[in-house]
């Protein structure tokens, strides 16, 4: 075999490697993506699903597509730079998870949702926009530290949104839902299972009902157990 033909052979191998878990990467986020419509995250045609491959290339979907109805053709890939490499040309909202995981190298996996009970509490007076969701436990604590909210004109091109996500495992960003991040889509997943059922024990009882944990909770929590 000559050293042209080794080349060309080994791009194939290299390449077929790459589709096959690109392949078993899109089944993993159709799965999630049914996880969070079964937990009622999906509404309408809003929302987005991604994650980087070993090679740091990012799986998205498409755009006007239900978290519920998604196939393994429903995604693109893209770089981090936004190059488009293959699939159709993912929503604008791409450009957040772009900066998110050029931001912070921790983060593997985003989910961009319609949260079910979060949702119902940005309506609320007198919330602190630097933390929405005080945590009421220390698995949230250890998880979301706090939960800050950005006017949909920060979320993108000032890169406000990506400062927060290098501290941050999610941000609600005003009429486009909350972005949560993770090491993996468990992770991420994870994340919003807290912070939902945080927000659901919120809406069941009167805030004079709560107990919050303190700011010095709080960091000795994750000083103790670093996420």
């Amino acid at each position: 075999m000559t050293n042209e033909n080794a080349a060309v052979h080994w791009k194939r191998i290299f390449w077929r490697c790459g589709m096959f878990g690109q392949g078993d990467l899109r089944n993993k986020l159709v799965n999630y993506g049914r996880k969070l419509f079964l937990q009622g995250h999906d509404v309408g045609e809003r929302g987005n699903l991604s994650a980087q491959m070993e090679d740091g290339t990012v799986v998205i979907t498409t755009k006007g597509l239900r978290m519920g109805k998604l196939g393994r053709e429903h995604f693109s890939v893209v770089s981090l730079k936004g190059d488009l490499i293959s699939g159709d040309l993912p929503e604008w909202e791409f450009q957040h998870h772009l900066d998110i995981y050029n931001a912070n190298p921790k983060h593997k996996a985003i989910f961009t949702i319609t949260p079910k009970h979060i949702s119902k509490l940005i309506s609320e007076e007198n919330l602190n926009n630097e933390n929405v969701l005080p945590a009421l436990s220390p698995i949230v604590a250890m998880r979301t530290t706090t939960l800050p909210k950005i006017p949909l004109f920060r979320s993108s091109g000032s890169r406000f949104l990506a400062e927060k996500a290098k501290s941050h495992h999610a941000v609600l960003i005003d009429n486009i839902g909350l972005v949560v991040m993770g090491e993996d889509l468990e992770d991420a997943l994870c994340n919003v299972e807290e912070l939902e059922e945080t927000a659901a024990l919120r809406m069941q009882a009167a805030n004079d009902n709560f107990r919050y944990l303190s700011n010095e909770e709080i960091a000795e929590i994750n000083a103790v157990f670093a996420h």
